[in-house]
């Protein structure tokens, strides 16, 4: 059994040396009665046995015991010879550091080795930062030399999501399936996948905006209005702030009927798309938040009546038009902007690698002829402009 005394020393020697890839220079030290105390030995009985203990690893020459110049029985520190740190990362199991990095560099090195289909300038990039950052000791989040097979699957997940354009309404549980990691595994890594290519593409992504769609339950909406089901019961709803109708609801109704005469769908959830729903007192119109349409909204907006007008509200970037894009391809009525002009920011923010890939496609749309004035601002300045529709009044 390892001595508590020295478990303690382990784990101060892994927060201070643990991850150096270089040689250390010199011994590493730790004052004996301190130690004692970080491990909680405390008693005259535990003291003299921890004492005992370490003068076992004396004898045998893996520690230097520093005692009192004079009353040579009182320890004073103890020390680990730099020649000594290989036992040691052995006693506990570890691998030295330089093995983990080396690691990490082959890693690099085999996704170097074959370009990207699609990024290629943007793979290689990132690649050779890595390179620069992990020879300098340093990781990156969510991608670490420390851990070299999670440094592996991270890559191949943002090099299998970013090789390929998905379905619109693709559900992540569905393409996490595609890319080999069972249903939930990429819902599992999704932050650190989504941190992962920020890095690649130099600004924020999400899943969504690779066009993949959550596992939607519901739809969230606000407004009055009634499901009516097969065996001629009704569903009332007449509620002005949101409410949420399950997915199971929607596909099992026959129609949705409303007074409201526009639909409006609200891209930003979390805020815009809860001011409007407080402001919607008179219940003239539904208010729906969606981003990517899914299976579920689009079976939403095929039973509303035909008479409803559609307008969208969504952000200005190459995302949010995006957006617009995919909404008209699946609603089965025009789908009309609402507030969507390209407009100056305080300061420009610059075009990422996937705004470029995605600019060229959003200009030749036929479905986008009539804001490609507003879309080819984007690339007319080299600037998203103040592109979040939570900046406007």
């Amino acid at each position: 059994m390892t001595p508590s005394w020295l478990t303690e020393m382990h784990r101060q020697w892994q927060r201070a040396r643990g991850k150096r890839i270089g040689t250390p220079t010199r011994p590493f030290s730790r004052d004996w009665h301190k130690l004692l105390a970080d491990s909680s030995i405390v008693s005259a009985e535990n003291i003299a046995a921890a004492g005992r203990e370490l003068e076992a690893f004396e004898k045998e020459g893996h520690l230097l015991v520093h005692r009192h110049r004079y009353r040579r029985h009182n320890i004073e520190k103890i020390s680990l010879p730099v020649e000594n740190e290989t036992w040691w990362i052995a006693l506990f199991g570890g691998t030295p550091a330089r093995e983990i990095i080396g690691h990490s560099f082959a890693i690099l090195r085999d996704f170097l080795s074959t370009p990207h289909p699609v990024f290629p300038e943007e793979w290689e990039c990132l690649l050779e930062r890595l390179y620069v950052e992990f020879t300098a000791g340093r990781s990156p989040h969510p991608l670490k030399w420390t851990a070299p097979e999670k440094l592996r699957e991270t890559l191949e997940i943002c090099l299998h999501l970013t090789s390929r354009e998905w379905k619109t309404g693709t559900l992540i549980r569905q393409a996490s399936v595609e890319i080999g990691l069972g249903s939930k595994g990429l819902e599992e890594r999704r932050a650190g996948v989504e941190s992962a290519l920020a890095l690649l593409f130099g600004e924020a992504c999400e899943l969504k905006s690779l066009g993949l769609a959550d596992g939607d339950t519901h739809v969230e909406l606000s407004g009055r209005f009634l499901l009516h089901f097969p065996d001629g019961s009704h569903q009332e709803i007449d509620n002005l702030h949101i409410a949420k109708i399950d997915t199971s609801d929607i596909f099992r109704c026959e129609r949705i009927s409303t007074p409201a005469t526009e639909l409006l769908t609200i891209e930003n959830r979390k805020t815009t798309f809860r001011q409007y729903a407080a402001a919607n007192r008179d219940g003239s119109r539904l208010i729906a938040t969606t981003s990517f349409p899914t299976p579920t909204f689009c079976e939403f907006l095929r039973k509303l009546p035909e008479s409803i007008t559609h307008s969208h509200f969504g952000d200005t970037d190459p995302a949010g038009w995006h957006i617009l894009l995919k909404l008209r391809e699946a609603a089965p009525r025009p789908v009309h902007t609402y507030r969507m002009k390209w407009r100056v920011g305080k300061s420009p923010t610059p075009l990422g690698a996937y705004d470029r890939k995605l600019l060229p496609k959003l200009l030749t749309a036929h479905l986008l002829a009539d804001v490609r004035e507003e879309i080819a601002a984007i690339l007319h300045h080299n600037d998203k402009g103040d592109y979040e529709q939570e900046t406007l009044p």
